[in-house]
């Protein structure tokens, strides 16, 4: 038995060249599937990043109306008191309704553009990573809802 396997393994050399570029082919067709699909989830990922950042920003927004029963009379302090993970330095005028161009705020700066534009309305919006802005524009009024903007343009949820 010991002869067998002496004389077997004397006989094997090594792979051919047609094994090694068959399994070449192979794991190059299996980079090609992945490698779009991870892009993909990256940039769901930034955007998801960046929605998270906007809600967050409404629950400070809807914190500090609380205290000051205004959202036009709402001041930076305010929101960094509520939530200091946020950089709301941006204080760009309609950052939601605008578009990307609109606001320089960014989820890679944690930054959420904001404005209190009435009594009972507010708007905030960041972009994402992936170049996408994000918004909300909230109307507490009689007649006022919830709006939500991806690039500028209104759609019904995210």
């Amino acid at each position: 038995m010991l002869s067998l396997i002496r004389k077997r393994m004397r006989g094997e050399k090594g792979f051919t060249l047609i094994e090694l570029l068959v399994v070449i082919i192979i794991i190059a067709i299996l980079a090609a599937i992945a490698i779009p699909t991870f892009l993909g989830q990256r940039t769901k990922a930034q955007d998801a990043a960046a929605k998270s950042l906007v809600r967050n920003g409404m629950t400070a927004m809807e914190s500090a109306f609380v205290d000051t029963r205004a959202y036009d009379d709402i001041i930076q302090g305010d929101l960094e008191d509520i939530e200091p993970a946020i950089d709301w330095s941006v204080t760009t005028a309609n950052p939601a309704v605008a578009g990307a161009g609109a606001t320089a705020a960014t989820t890679a700066d944690n930054q959420v553009g904001w404005e209190g534009t009435g009594v009972y309305t507010y708007q905030l919006a960041t972009v994402s990573g992936s170049g996408l802005s994000w918004g909300v524009e909230v109307d507490k009024g009689a007649n006022g809802g919830t709006d939500y903007y991806k690039d500028g343009a209104s759609v019904s949820s995210w």
